[in-house]
């Protein structure tokens, strides 16, 4: 019995996990179909990947069947209903080989990871992060990636132009999926086992959430412009087109006008002067095939007429008609209306005595043209004087000679002619162009050109239409886009960013996950060696700055982009994303400087630089900074400085000390719903310490949370439901930074009643003061003159993004790749010292010769540029090597990513 019991535990086990897996990837897949790119066959970011290849290094393959069966019916929209299921599955067969390509890859890649790494999943070490992210992102991605985009492709889903793009999305996408979400799981599972602690799965998950987030951003922002351009472009590509029909048969109906004033005023008309007149007339217009005179007379003058048109025509035969596409003479009518002049006659001969009145088509609109006593327009018929692209129509005029005689003065239209020269010499020739006949029941195709593969709907959805109306008919001119006309106005700006947004995902978490391995490595080597445990803090701290700098510069890239795009024109959609985008972007920048931060406190190198600081005006400042996000909150928001003089300026760190408020003002925002929040600031009753209290009527803390506050990485909330962002360092460097000047911190709060902040920093008054020059006016310091700077910078990126904020500015921008070349603009330009250069934005790392070396060389020479103003630009971000520029000469620095108004702010100043 006993033993049976546990058969029914493990198979109910089983089944339970069989179920978990299963459901898990389901609502993952379908969740994730929401994110599709723009061609509607891939996704961005892909969940489901990272979870099967987690379930199957946790769980082995006997999960490959949920996996499976969960892909499968996440590509599937609907159940078998009349149809029997070998039916249902022979209808969609790219399902199942999709659905094996994703559950086979996942097998796949578990089982090189297991076979070259540690099977104990040890993600912590950098010899395993490495395998890990080249067998489990690119290689595994690769199998479901190639297996999946030919399905498309051999099942006619895609076309082939559309083959490798949605390969390399499909391909990007799992790769992110099992870069995030698998190292995820595992933690999850190590978590649950209590093989790991909660707060490197909090660490990890919240930054890999922040950068899953600020991925989807940027790509699906550049996604929609994508889609708003094609929109935009068809329209305007549409418009071309059909205006360009339009005049064109605005000028035929010009044309027959003309002729037909001509004809009735002329007394004595014969062929010479007709063809001379048509000769004239059609040689200023590009879209008339041929003109004619069409008389109207009664049978009793048939022979006349006949015996004028031999004389005329000797290869004529008469009035005729057409018969199984022959021309024969026309039978005996009571009235006819026959071609009596046409031209050109050499591609017209044909047409010469035919009668109008023996085609349906022309005898209907010679009718409403009498009726009207206007223009009219025959509907489609084929020209007898051509044999291939034939399909026209004719424009009719009523005519009444002053001899009597009565006729139609005609053009003769060639839908085809119109069309080549409409798209004559302009880039609207992948455009498929329909001509319908609106007022016709059937809505009659008139004329259709590059059509021939319209099936996928992502065409049909970017189209532009446009009616016009000749006589009693209405035509519809429409343009729709094709495959051609989509793959060469697509741009790559969603993939392009997407693989950039890719790289900072798998550089973040490999920083994050060799930063855990670190200090869970560290946590280990204190226990025995106090000096091992220093050295590894220094090898951290070298490390963190390394990666800082090669986060930094695509992260410049990237916000420098999303800066120029947000000076273009753009609705206000278009502005939600960019500002949620950029928010991403700097959300990302805070993690990356709290951890160098925290990094700099542990090993003691971060340094308190007092400088003389107006304390009333800084805290009225951050007032404004945070004014706004109170009033949204309708919080009142009060500051209370009147006991300090507006002019007292005291010793302190400014920049450090403005970091300390906003991280208290900030978290009393935060966690404040209503009520209000208030700074008061004040000398103590010895007048040794300026005291600074935050209070707020938020939330609160309990008791037993309160010692916890500032230690490390610490977030009051359970990680399941957590609501409130951040990574939990804010309070711990504050506290650090208020004992670094000499001051203490502490915490009063009641739960949901409130909380007060209060810390105090030591009272050095000081009769210096420094010069405020950040609040000028730019503009006014560059209405005299017109400043020239020389940017010296490799990265393409961050040298469009200089030099269009600088053309912005109204500053004139030279660019150099490297110092070397710096250098030698600068003697170039020694011969023309009236556009001298006023200023050089010096980027650190570069080829040839590094930013740091180029400025020692200018500050050695002899010449006036000796003492130009050298602005650093770097992703260093490390005190000590800021520091080491300055001493190098450098006037100032800006670090990567390069914030516009601090940018701007640094280049002012200097040129003042």
């Amino acid at each position: 019995m006993p033993s049976w019991n546990a058969y029914i535990k493990k198979c109910s086990r089983e089944f339970f996990l069989q179920v978990l897996v299963f459901l898990l990837y389901l609502i993952a897949g379908k969740l994730s179909l929401n994110l599709s790119s723009i061609d509607g066959y891939s996704t961005p970011v892909w969940p489901p990947a990272g979870l099967a290849l987690g379930f199957v290094l946790l769980f082995g393959n006997r999960v490959w069947m949920a996996l499976f069966l969960g892909a499968y019916l996440t590509n599937t929209t609907h159940f078998p209903t009349s149809e029997t299921w070998i039916e249902f599955l022979i209808a969609s067969p790219q399902n199942i080989t999709i659905s094996l390509g994703n559950s086979t890859s996942a097998v796949l890649g578990a089982y090189f990871l297991k076979k070259y790494s540690d099977p104990n999943l040890n993600i912590f070490q950098v010899h395993e992060i490495l395998i890990f992210f080249a067998f489990a992102g690119p290689v595994t991605a690769f199998i479901s990636s190639a297996i999946g985009s030919f399905s498309l492709f051999y099942f006619k889903i895609i076309y082939f132009e559309f083959l490798f793009q949605t390969w390399l999305t499909w391909w990007m996408g799992d790769s992110i999926g099992i870069i995030i979400f698998t190292p995820l799981l595992i933690l999850i599972w190590k978590w649950y086992r209590g093989e790991e602690k909660l707060l490197r799965l909090i660490i990890f998950s919240s930054a890999t959430m922040s950068t899953f987030v600020f991925t989807l951003s940027i790509f699906f922002l550049t996604r929609n412009w994508e889609k708003e351009f094609i929109s935009y472009r068809i329209k305007s590509d549409g418009h071309i087109v059909s205006t360009g029909i339009t005049n064109r048969l605005s000028e035929n109906i010009r044309v027959v006008k003309a002729l037909g004033s001509f004809i009735s005023l002329v007394g004595n008309l014969n062929r010479k002067y007709f063809d001379e007149f048509a000769k004239e007339i059609m040689e200023e217009s590009e879209s008339v095939t041929a003109v004619s005179w069409n008389s109207s007379i009664r049978h009793t003058s048939r022979s006349a007429r006949e015996a004028e048109l031999k004389i005329d025509y000797p290869d004529s035969i008469g009035i005729s008609t057409r018969k199984e596409k022959k021309r024969i003479p026309s039978p005996v009518n009571e009235e006819y209306v026959y071609i009596k002049y046409i031209y050109p006659y050499d591609e017209n001969h044909q047409a010469v005595g035919f009668n109008l009145l023996s085609d349906s088509v022309r005898k209907e609109a010679l009718l409403r043209a009498m009726e009207r006593e206007g223009i009219e327009m025959t509907g489609k018929i084929s020209l007898i004087q051509n044999k291939i692209n034939n399909s026209g129509f004719l424009i009719l005029y009523p005519v009444k000679r002053l001899n009597g005689e009565s006729g139609f003065a005609t053009a003769i239209i060639r839908i085809a002619t119109i069309i080549d020269n409409t798209l004559n010499g302009n880039d609207q020739h992948d455009l498929c162009i329909q001509i319908e006949e609106v007022n016709n029941p059937s809505n009659l195709s008139i004329f259709s050109e590059e059509c021939s593969n319209m099936e996928e709907k992502i065409f049909s959805d970017y189209s532009y239409e446009h009616q016009i109306t000749i006589g009693s008919r209405i035509l519809n001119i429409k343009t729709i886009a094709t495959k051609e006309y989509f793959q060469k106005n697509l741009t790559n700006a969603s993939r392009f960013l997407l693989i950039i947004s890719s790289l900072l995902t798998g550089l973040l978490g490999m920083l994050l996950l060799i930063i855990m391995g670190k200090e869970k490595s560290i946590q280990n080597i204190v226990e025995k060696r106090t000096f091992e445990l220093e050295k590894a803090n220094r090898v951290k701290s070298e490390f963190l700055a390394n990666m800082s700098h090669e986060i930094r510069t695509p992260m410049n890239g990237v916000l420098g982009m999303l800066t120029l795009l947000e000076q273009t024109p753009i609705n206000l959609e278009q502005k939600d994303y960019l500002d949620n985008a950029k928010k991403s972007v700097l959300s990302l920048l805070t993690i990356i400087n709290d951890v160098l931060d925290v990094a700099k406190l542990e090993n003691k190198k971060l340094e308190i630089v007092p400088r003389p600081t107006n304390i009333n005006k800084l805290c009225k400042d951050l007032v404004q900074l945070f004014l706004t996000d109170a009033q949204r909150k309708n919080l009142d928001f009060q500051v209370n400085v009147s006991d300090l003089d507006t002019n007292l300026y005291v010793l302190v760190d400014e920049n450090r000390l403005r970091q300390i408020l906003i991280n208290l003002i900030g978290n009393a925002l935060k966690f404040t719903f209503t009520g209000s929040l208030s700074l008061d600031v004040h000398l103590s009753d010895d007048k040794r310490y300026i005291v600074f209290q935050v209070k707020d009527s938020g939330i609160g803390i309990s008791e037993e949370n309160i010692p916890k506050l500032f230690n490390r990485f610490v977030q009051l909330e359970d990680s399941r439901t957590k609501k409130f962002e951040g990574s939990g360092l804010g309070l711990y460097i504050s506290k650090q930074l208020v004992n670094l000047m000499g001051g203490e911190i502490d915490v009063q709060s009641v739960l949901d009643s409130g909380s007060i902040f209060q810390f105090t920093i030591p009272y050095q008054e000081t009769d210096q003061k420094e010069i405020q020059i950040d609040n000028m006016n730019p503009k006014l310091m560059t209405e005299d003159k017109k400043f020239h700077l020389l940017i010296a910078e490799d990265n393409l990126l961050n040298q469009k993004f200089i030099v269009k904020i600088c053309q912005n500015e109204n500053i004139k921008v030279s660019v150099a790749f490297n110092g070397m070349e710096a250098i030698h603009l600068l003697d170039e330009s020694l011969g023309h010292m009236d556009d001298r250069f006023d200023m050089i934005l010096m980027d650190i790392q570069m080829p040839v010769l590094d930013g740091l070396e180029a400025t020692k060389l200018i500050r050695k020479r002899n010449d006036s540029y000796r003492d130009i103003p050298i602005i650093a630009i770097t992703a260093n971000s490390m005190d000590s090597q800021l520091k080491e520029y300055v001493e190098n000469g450098m006037n100032g620095c800006v670090k990567k990513p390069i914030i516009l108004s601090e940018l701007m702010t640094t280049i002012y100043r200097n040129l003042v």
